[in-house]
């Protein structure tokens, strides 16, 4: 099986109204009436909602950070101690 790659996993977005842009959504309680897509930023509820892959999300104003590390396997909570800070 294929490693899934984060270029190419997806991302539900739609319009806020509140933040007036495209934002990343989550579904709202399930205690409410009808599942609905909220902002993951001022919990709104969302308009234009649609599926965006990790290559799109920057377009959005989102991305990724990665902590490159040293190189070492082992790497990580600055178990490796180079350069003092992780």
């Amino acid at each position: 099986m294929d490693d899934l790659r984060f270029e190419d996993s997806e991302f539900t977005i739609g319009w806020c109204a509140i933040c007036d842009r495209d934002v990343l959504t989550f579904m709202g309680e399930p205690a409410e009436a009808e599942m609905v897509a909220r902002c993951v930023h001022c919990e709104q509820r969302v308009t234009r909602v649609r599926v965006a892959t990790g290559e799109d999300l920057p377009q959005h104003g989102y991305g990724v950070l990665e902590d490159g590390g040293c190189g070492r396997p082992d790497c990580g909570g600055g178990r490796c101690n180079r350069g003092g800070t992780h």
